[in-house]
């Protein structure tokens, strides 16, 4: 029997992802970040330092052949330097959907801000991976939470919609000011 947890992050350990887990746990939630690994991708050895300097509890998952299935023939293409971006966060959110009940968890998190990456985080891709993932219902995008539709997870009051982001765009200086609020320095 695990821990229960009100919400899954998908957590990279970069500062979006920090960012996205700690506005939620100013609200009073409870939130597990998952780590996807992969042949490509993942610092399990992190884990510990992510815990220690940011008070995130992190679980590892491991994608690798569900990643390198996927890699063979990714839906939606492939953006910079062959990386299967859409895709590989459809793959990500729909594990972390099988997860929920697992750890009693309400919904999803992802660290998303909306035109930040020009392949999956376009308005019309988040729609699609939001879609694909078949998370519509669960996933909250916090820090750009206000430039998007309300989700079922703020309607139901379990999250405050006031206290989420509305950062958009290429640039950091939102997240980097966050940051500082939070005491972030790496």
């Amino acid at each position: 029997m695990h821990k229960r947890y009100d919400g899954l992050a998908l957590f990279s350990g970069g500062l979006d992802s920090i960012l996205a887990v700690k506005v939620l746990q100013e609200q009073g939630l409870g939130v597990l970040g998952l780590h996807f690994l992969s042949p490509f991708f993942g610092k399990p050895h992190k884990v510990a330092h992510w815990k220690r300097t940011y008070g995130i509890e992190v679980e590892l998952v491991d994608v690798g052949e569900e990643f390198v299935t996927m890699l063979r023939r990714p839906d939606h293409g492939l953006g910079k330097v062959l990386n299967p971006c859409v895709d590989c966060k459809i793959l990500m959110l729909r594990r972390a959907r099988t997860l929920l009940e697992e750890y009693g968890a309400s919904f999803i998190i992802s660290g998303e801000v909306l035109g930040q990456r020009p392949m999956s985080q376009r308005r019309d891709a988040l729609n699609i991976i939001r879609r694909d993932a078949g998370v519509k219902d669960v996933l909250i995008r916090p820090l750009s939470a206000k430039h998007l539709d309300p989700t079922p997870v703020e309607e139901s009051g379990l999250v405050d919609r006031t206290r989420l982001k509305d950062f958009w765009g290429r640039g950091r200086k939102a997240q980097l000011k966050l940051a500082a609020e939070y005491g972030i320095t790496e």
